[in-house]
């Protein structure tokens, strides 16, 4: 019997939960949002909102105890800069559960969590910067080959041109 247990074991031992835990909250952060199984979802939200709303501080201890449980900067910048002062007329209720049907293997009931109200650009501050780094690029390398192929075209031209004088 469970009687007034309020952590769900999810069938893991201690350390394993909580590892499983923290890889589903820094996916919520970095993405703005998850599916997983319902049990996931609801503990998920439960540890997601009281991080955002330790977040919402913004003090040095805050950011200590918050990079003690996520192990990484990027994420606390990310959950500190970003996503807490999206919220600063909510006191609760950071995270939303909606139902996202059936899995398909055995068929679990699968949510969706997410943010209820999301910053303009999701992801950590270093994904943002790389992401934003690789559109740079890929637009560089669009231009390099649209260059290369217009002259080309030109000297294309030349040749037949004269091909057709002879």
């Amino acid at each position: 019997m469970r009687h007034r247990r309020k952590v769900k074991r999810l069938n893991r031992d201690t350390n394993n939960r909580k590892m499983l835990l923290r890889g589903l909250v820094r996916s919520l952060i970095e993405t703005g949002e998850i599916t997983t199984t319902e049990a996931k979802a609801k503990e998920t939200k439960r540890l997601a909102d009281k991080l955002i709303g330790k977040a919402r501080m913004n003090s040095m201890a805050t950011r200590r105890t918050l990079h003690n449980f996520f192990g990484r900067r990027d994420v606390v910048n990310t959950l500190v800069d970003r996503i807490a002062p999206v919220f600063t007329e909510r006191v609760s209720g950071f995270t939303s559960i909606t139902s996202a049907g059936a899995r398909r293997g055995d068929n679990t009931k699968l949510m969706t969590l997410s943010l209820v109200k999301k910053p303009e650009t999701v992801g950590t501050l270093k994904n943002v910067a790389k992401k934003a780094e690789k559109k740079a690029s890929a637009k560089k390398a669009i231009v390099a080959k649209t260059a290369k192929k217009t002259p080309a075209k030109a000297t294309s031209a030349k040749k037949t041109s004269k091909k057709e004088s002879k």
